[in-house]
């Protein structure tokens, strides 16, 4: 379920981006929503999307939670997957910017009820999220490891601390872009 909550993680990052820096954002002098919009669509293809991309490819049973086999869905999902999640943080960033029109705190919303939504079948699947195998392997009882004992939990240490570094640096990116608004450059 990773994969199919991915779209929403990454809705509920752009509004969060949006949210973290909307008061910055509502001061300006000229408008600078299409750089900001840009800075949100950059993070989203060219951080997040890759992450999801290479967990969708490293483990593709891990990311559908063992509900059926990676094998038998059609080759075109995970790349629409992949794709629907890069987009989704531009667009998540974007309607909060549209929708909160100068009230900061409107945008909790936004970020949020998203978030809720991916979690809940995340937290749900926790127990079979935790173990790292095949389909095979985890519905056959053998061949299971903990996550964080394998590559797959390396992975995953890895991509959060980079897509972490990737988020600082957009919204330090949304900052400087404000800042430079406000004094008219």
């Amino acid at each position: 379920m990773p994969a199919l909550s991915a779209p929403l993680l990454g809705f509920a990052l752009g509004a969060g981006l949006f949210w973290s820096t909307a008061r910055e954002l509502a001061r300006q002098v000229r408008p600078i929503a299409g750089q900001a919009l840009l800075i949100a669509a950059l993070l989203g293809l060219c951080a997040y999307a890759p992450a999801v991309a290479f967990l969708i490819s490293a483990q593709p049973d891990w990311a559908y939670a063992y509900l059926v086999p990676a094998q038998g869905l059609p080759r075109w999902l995970g790349p629409c997957l992949v794709l629907l999640s890069g987009a989704s943080v531009p667009l998540g960033f974007g309607l909060g910017l549209r929708a909160s029109r100068g009230r900061p705190a409107f945008a909790q919303r936004w970020f949020w009820i998203p978030l809720g939504l991916a979690l809940a079948p995340l937290l749900l699947l926790a127990a079979r999220l935790r173990l790292a195998a095949t389909f095979e392997q985890f519905h056959g009882g053998f061949g299971e490891r903990a996550l964080l004992e394998g590559p797959l939990g390396y992975l995953l240490g890895w991509l959060l601390v980079s897509l972490l570094a990737a988020i600082w640096f957009a919204r330090r990116c949304l900052e400087w872009l404000a800042a430079g608004a406000v004094e008219g450059s």
